[in-house]
């Protein structure tokens, strides 16, 4: 048995104004390792969020000798990479446990990461991580070759070893459901905008996504192929988060929940029949639902629902990969708002070779579709997309800014676009300006508000998003 530590970087703060507005969310796929080592591995495993926790650096310190652990686990996105870096340092200044990186961020470059960080990274986990983590703690643990662990990519000597690739998990229901047992789950909330209780728990129920958006980097970990948990594995890990820790609310994490009829219905009736009443966010794609799949959700408790548009351009959307026709989009988005659900509507702003009367364009069709919420997103080119290889392949990894890619952030960080970023950023603060000072938006936000809970956060939010847009103005 093997003593695991797994860490989660911060992150929250990186949102500048917005950092109000923020959730806090259990790192599910660490807590997928945790329970993945604890049951086929029966190692020791331990887990810490510090930025959720209140953990300071000499804090985490104190943990890490407390624990004295044999391998520490740290994720990262793309933002809070130079954060996991710290950690990394940290951890190898006051341990000799082996320091193991996964997450999006160093799945897409992983040549890069190790060959500039080896001095305190000895392996870093390509795409999904439960298999390739069993077997690297089994290995570091017994002092074998790690020749034999698909998926890592490490150093020996000065030679950088990838090894082969790490097939996906098709029997999703072998994972354990996550080891939320190791943090209090209380420190942990929604963003603002899916806030209804403050007793809130995100749930991950299907991996991969077969669409192809060129802007979207969850592929690189959990792959094009859509992997499913069965109906009954899902509702039994919603009983569980009900009588275990007495949630009554979900945020529903899947990239797209509504692709398959079958399941969604079984997984909606299920709800109805076993009485949970918990109230529910989820993603979907426009064109995955109609009148009668959404009725059904709502039934089940779906107050809430998340449909990324992107744009109002038939030939951007085609650049971006994106199977919705704007037309289609707006019915659909109509559709749930007819049926009282609370719709949010994701635009992108900044596409490869858009124009400015493009993006203006999509402003002004976001009017259009009235969703109850509207977000407006400054493209940011993550790596491992084609939207990165476009704005970011003439500048070296190491000169790059990772803070800034932030998904709703401050800056524009994308370079030698037909616009300039402060005309974006311009333009993102008129478009909010315009959508959340129209007295019907405001009044159809305020319908869909049930607890005090939700209107504080609410408020604390508005206000966040009112200093962001004066930052704008004034750049």
């Amino acid at each position: 048995m093997a003593k695991v530590l797994l860490l989660s970087p911060p992150y929250v703060d990186l949102y500048g104004d917005l950092s109000k507005a923020a959730g806090r969310y259990f790192p599910l796929g660490l807590g997928y390792i945790a329970s993945y080592l604890r049951k086929y591995g029966s190692h020791d495993v331990s887990m810490y969020e510090p930025e959720a926790q209140g953990l300071s650096y000499s804090a985490i310190v104190s943990v890490i000798k407390q624990t004295q652990p044999d391998v520490i686990g740290i994720t990262c996105a793309t933002p809070n990479f130079s954060r996991a870096i710290e950690l990394a340092k940290l951890c190898k200044g006051h341990s000799p446990a082996k320091v193991v990186m996964g997450g999006v961020h160093v799945s897409a470059i992983p040549e890069f990461v190790i060959q500039t960080y080896s001095d305190f990274i000895d392996c870093v986990v390509i795409g999904e991580g439960e298999h390739s983590m069993l077997e690297l703690v089994n290995a570091y643990q017994n002092n074998a070759s790690l020749a034999g662990v698909n998926g890592i990519i490490y150093k020996a000597g000065n030679a950088v070893i990838r090894n082969g690739i790490r097939p996906y998990i098709e029997d999703m229901d072998t994972i354990p459901f996550p080891a939320r047992d190791l943090i209090p789950q209380r420190l942990f909330v929604p963003n603002m905008h899916n806030v209804r209780y403050r007793s809130c728990m995100t749930i991950l129920t299907s991996r991969g996504c077969p669409f192809n958006c060129s802007f979207c980097a969850a592929r690189i970990v959990s792959g094009k192929r859509y992997r499913m948990h069965s109906a009954q594995y899902v509702l039994e890990e919603m009983q569980m988060l009900k009588r275990d820790y007495n949630a009554r609310q979900l945020i529903i994490t899947d990239d797209t929940f509504t692709i398959n009829h079958s399941r969604l219905e079984e997984i909606c009736r299920g709800m109805i029949d076993k009485r949970l009443n918990l109230k529910w966010f989820c993603f979907s794609q426009a064109n995955t639902v109609n009148r009668e799949v959404l009725t059904l959700m709502k039934r089940a408790g779906c107050y809430s629902i998340g449909f990324g548009l992107e744009s109002s351009d038939a030939e951007i959307l085609k650049r971006m990969g994106k199977p919705i026709a704007p037309a289609k989009a707006k019915e659909t988005v109509t559709i749930a708002n007819s049926l009282g659900i609370k719709t949010q509507a994701f635009y992108i702003i900044g596409s490869p070779g858009e124009t400015k009367e493009q993006m203006e364009d999509t402003l002004r069709f976001s009017r259009e579709v009235n969703a109850t919420l509207a977000f407006y997103n400054m493209l940011v080119p993550f790596p491992g997309t084609k939207e990165f290889d476009y704005f970011f392949a003439s500048i070296p990894l190491e000169e790059i800014d990772w803070k800034k890619f932030v998904a709703v952030g401050e800056d524009c960080v994308i370079k030698n676009s037909t616009v300039s970023a402060q005309e974006i950023e311009s333009m993102i603060a008129k478009a909010n300006f315009l959508y959340y000072t129209d007295i019907r938006r405001l009044l159809s936000v305020l319908s869909h508000i049930r607890t005090f809970y939700e209107l504080a956060n609410y408020f604390q939010g508005g206000i966040a998003l009112i200093k962001q847009i004066g930052k704008w103005i004034k750049k």
